[in-house]
């Protein structure tokens, strides 16, 4: 419909054209000259005026000027424009000639006549240039990049020149001027798809922006150029921010035109995410104000036409009565042409409506159609809900049942290592082991995949020594290690603080699969893992962290599939057995972390990974809690415990644990039995099962939390601590291990709870 009301509007502005040229020019006094009125508003002058005299009357004209060109009144401006010019001139200002042309050449613009404007710009620029003026040849450069930005085919020129300008204006200390420029640096490169280029002149706007105050419509613009750039950069949810502020701001103003920009690209982000029914009510608020716009650009079409029309009426008042007879001759010609030509335009025009019409009707009919599929939309989301969610479920059921078992392999095989009479099974042991731990680790890279999926995944932070960490990383790889004969080489930059804060087991996830696909995949060679500092600030650190082998490499086509779920990187011969998950999950947890990975690669030479993260910095004296004491686990020793478990598999895996450390053991068989031998015994500390008869681990809890308030409780679940974070620490727990565990961490977490020392970040994040 708005093509329909413009098209009227059009027409409209067609019949009182026709209906002015029919004007006789006797209503019009030919002996009053239009310049002797203008001049009545202006200080008097004359041939014999002086140069003091001149400068008032150009400077009150060039006021007038400015003024008449803000109410849109171009008529009075172009009728005295070569007079002014010439008084300008005759000033002998260079600032007034500048200044004439400046505002001359933009009422050019506003009535189109782009030609006439350019040369006037054109010739300011060379006298500032001969005369070496650089705030004259800042404002004529702008004012011709200006028509160049909107002429086609021009891209280049605008941005050239508005590269010089900012130069020139940086010398000048121009803010303003520095604002505008990289405004529209940042909006041409976002419409010729370059958003690296554009991110700079953002980041600059922004910063002028903040200099110059914050005027509501120049932020407002600023925002939608941002918006853009993260639409370049597939960055919808961020793009949709800046644009929600620009509407705000815009909202009730007079910026339609920075309203639309702001609606329309709302509209384009939520097609990127398939949002239908968002990009439904936000077509809706586009229309309308798409539709006032219309009415705006067709009221100014006819107002320019009338600005040109008066010029010329008022400029053959100028010209002498010998030329009136001829001129109303030529007149009456063109009325005829004119009339025949109204005419043809008016079927054309009626052509059109009918075409529009029919348009219309049509798009009733998708809107209806739209409608319908909304609908079928909202029920297939709801079934895909309902789906995810007993997928989520069967996945928690899945972990349970499966570490359960693995628990009792995985602790049995490492208690079995340790018998010296075993000595000669240890190959055989260790096998076993290193099978059970990779068919867990299998279970976690699904259990992962899911969890991210799901966007179940916790972003808690925590203190932690990066420098331990991936020695405790590199060490669980020693056994594929030994057996693929490579060498681990870890060089961590001497910059690196002590402690970072930041998701440590995340960290964690992405370098176990990037070192363990490294160890996967080299024979006989060399994997080495930089750690470097990028950037060190006293709050923060960027690192890079790069992982490199010299292994088989990948074959530069499948460089962009393997980060794809469930695509192994050997999948051909089947030499490598996995998921095919451990490169999907890296790259979706860096996703969620705000980075992405970048692999390096050739056939037969080995790979390079690499990946940037930010992490926070933590002094020492913020952290004096943080004791390395629980490492000695020679403190378990004579300690009373207390293992709650309905499991015999399981009690007998964290006995023979607790006892090869001189703990003396206790069983309970269920919650209501381990409640009632609390309250018999004295002990030490409390490992209790979450799943059992009778009475689970979260009821027994919270009974015992009822007569003893200080007696350490850790929690012992197989199923993912965050499906039950919340409960067990409301219980009144202190700890959780998640089954099957590694010993010297399980040992480690009784000594750190029996220490009275206890980091509560879980407990707070819970």
């Amino acid at each position: 419909m708005k093509l329909l009301t413009k098209t009227l509007v059009v027409l409209a502005s067609l019949f009182n054209l026709y209906a002015f040229c029919q004007e006789e020019s006797v209503d019009f006094d030919s002996d009053a000259s239009p310049l002797s009125v203008i001049q009545e508003v202006l200080p008097k002058i004359s041939t014999d005026s002086t140069s003091t005299e001149i400068t008032s009357h150009v400077e009150a004209m060039l006021d007038w000027m400015t003024q008449e060109h803000y109410k849109s009144n171009y008529a009075p401006i172009l009728i005295y424009a070569e007079k002014g010019l010439a008084l300008a001139r005759k000033s002998n200002n260079k600032q007034h000639i500048h200044d004439a042309r400046s505002v001359i050449g933009n009422t050019l613009i506003r009535i189109k006549d782009t030609v006439s404007a350019k040369k006037l710009f054109l010739k300011s620029l060379r006298e500032a240039q001969d005369t070496n003026d650089s705030s004259i040849i800042l404002k004529s450069k702008g004012n011709l990049a200006n028509i160049y930005y909107y002429t086609e085919g021009y891209k280049n020129r605008t941005v050239k020149i508005y590269l010089e300008c900012v130069e020139i204006a940086k010398r000048l200390k121009d803010t303003t001027r520095l604002f505008i420029l990289h405004h529209n640096l940042s909006r041409a490169f976002n419409e010729t798809k370059n958003p690296e280029r554009s991110a700079y002149h953002v980041k600059e706007t922004e910063k002028y922006l903040n200099l110059i105050g914050n005027p509501p419509h120049y932020k407002a613009s600023h925002l939608h150029n941002k918006g853009r750039m993260l639409l370049l950069l597939d960055k919808p949810n961020e793009a949709i921010k800046n644009f929600q502020e620009t509407i705000d701001i815009c909202e009730n103003t007079e910026f339609t035109e920075a309203l639309i920009e702001g609606y329309t690209g709302y509209k384009e982000a939520l097609e990127m995410k398939k949002d239908y029914q968002g990009i439904f009510e936000i077509s809706k608020k586009l229309e309308f104000y798409q539709k006032k716009k219309d009415e705006d650009e067709a009221k100014s079409i006819i107002e320019s036409v009338s600005a040109k029309l008066n010029v010329e009426r008022f400029k053959d008042q100028i010209k002498s009565k010998e030329l009136e007879k001829k001129l109303l001759v030529e007149q009456a010609e063109r009325k005829n042409i004119l009339l025949l030509l109204i005419a043809g335009i008016v079927v054309f025009l009626m052509v059109i409506l009918a075409i529009l019409y029919h348009a219309y009707k049509r798009r009733k009919l998708l809107v209806s159609d739209l409608r319908v599929k909304n609908k079928q939309y909202l029920k297939a989301k709801e079934e895909s809900d309902q789906l995810t969610q007993a997928k989520a479920k069967f996945f928690a059921t899945v972990s349970h049942e499966l570490r359960t078992p693995l628990y009792g392999v995985i602790g049995l095989s490492s208690i079995l290592m340790e018998n010296k009479d075993l000595k000669k099974h240890e190959k055989d042991l260790k096998s076993l082991k290193f099978s059970a731990n990779y068919l867990l680790a299998l279970i976690n890279d699904l259990l992962q995949f899911n969890k991210i999926e799901n966007d179940s995944f916790t972003k808690e932070e925590a203190p932690f020594d990066l420098r331990e960490q991936i020695s405790t990383i590199i060490s669980s790889f020693e056994y594929i290690r030994l057996q693929h004969n490579n060498n681990i080489d870890v060089n961590i930059s001497d910059k690196l603080p002590r402690l970072l804060k930041g998701n440590s087991v995340r960290l964690s996830q992405i370098l176990m699969n990037l070192i363990g696909n490294a160890c996967k995949f080299t024979e006989d060679g060399d994997i080495n893992v930089f750690v470097n500092v990028i950037e060190l600030h006293d709050n923060d650190v960027k690192l890079e962290f790069i992982i490199q082998d010299t292994g088989h490499g990948i074959e530069k086509s499948k460089l962009k599939n393997i980060f794809d779920e469930f695509t192994q990187l050997d999948a051909l011969t089947n030499t490598y057995q996995g998921t095919g998950l451990g490169l999907s999950i890296v790259s979706k947890l860096l996703e969620q972390a705000g980075s992405s990975i970048s692999v390096e690669s050739e056939l037969g030479e080995g790979s390079t990974f690499k990946f940037i993260l930010s992490l926070d910095v933590v002094s020492l004296n913020e952290n004096e809690h943080i004791e390395t004491s629980f490492s000695n686990t020679n403190q378990l020793a004579k300690k009373y415990i207390l293992v709650v478990e309905d499991n015999r598999i399981n009690q007998t895996v964290t006995r023979k644990i607790l006892e090869n450390s001189q703990v003396k053991c206790e069983i309970a068989q269920n919650g209501q039995e381990a409640v009632d031998m609390v309250k018999a015994n004295d002990y030490d500390l409390v490992l209790m099962d979450i799943n059992m008869p009778v009475k689970n681990g979260i009821e027994a809890t919270k009974e015992i939390r009822e007569f003893n308030e200080v007696l350490p409780i850790i929690a012992l679940t197989a199923v993912e601590i965050e499906e039950q974070k919340h409960r067990i620490f409301q219980s009144g727990m202190n700890d959780i291990i998640v089954k099957p565990y590694d010993i010297d961490l399980f040992k480690k977490i009784i000594v750190k709870n029996l220490t009275n020392t206890v980091v509560n970040d879980f407990r707070k994040l819970a």
